[in-house]
């Protein structure tokens, strides 16, 4: 509560001699053919043209690459979460692959009480800025902290039955930070809490 190109072409023309030239060039035979067995042996002379090796690929920082993926499995929560809370229900989402302890517990008790009040949640959430704040990879369980900002302008309780929204308190604030703690499990990133800051608009 995971984020599209050019079309570039080459144009040759052939130009066609002038007849002047050709003119030219008939009436200067010998020099014409003396020129041209002249630059065909000095290009039999001439030594090969060096090649230039390949240039090697940029080498990825393993530190970037680990919080890119990171934001990307972050995204992918904020993508899976409202899917299950319109249903609602976690089955037929991806949520588990991306939320874990806290982060999970907290999604499947909200679905529980959606579900006993006959409620959904319509419309989705809006995250932007997610960075990376901090990092501990060298950990044996690797983590990060993920800071962004949370719009749920659009995100809104509704009753399952009528399509109407649900009266409910509302909040001053709809678009604020949220903060969150990632952890890597054999290789995929999860969400594993996170913290709302209606404090801190954005």
């Amino acid at each position: 509560m995971a984020r599209p190109d050019q079309l570039g072409w080459n144009h040759n023309s052939n130009r066609a001699i002038p007849a002047f030239l050709l003119l030219v060039c008939v009436s200067l035979t010998a020099a014409c053919t003396s020129s041209s067995d002249s630059d065909s042996k000095k290009d039999k002379d001439a030594p090969p043209t060096a090649t230039a090796a390949p240039s090697k690929s940029a080498t990825i920082d393993p530190t970037e690459a680990a919080k890119a993926d990171a934001l990307t499995a972050y995204k992918a929560y904020w993508t899976e979460l409202p899917k299950a809370y319109a249903v609602p229900a976690i089955e037929g989402t991806d949520l588990k692959k991306y939320a874990a302890a806290d982060a999970l517990n907290t999604a499947m008790e909200e679905i529980a009480n959606l579900k006993t009040n006959g409620r959904v949640m319509t419309g989705e959430p809006v995250v932007s800025n997610a960075t990376v704040t901090g990092a501990e990879l060298e950990k044996k369980t690797p983590n990060v902290s993920v800071s962004a900002c949370l719009d749920v302008s659009h995100w809104k309780i509704t009753d399952k039955k009528t399509g109407q929204p649900a009266p409910v308190s509302s909040s001053p604030v709809s678009k604020y930070v949220v903060t969150s703690l990632m952890e890597r499990w054999d290789a995929s990133w999860m969400v594993l809490k996170y913290e709302l800051h209606a404090d801190q608009p954005c």
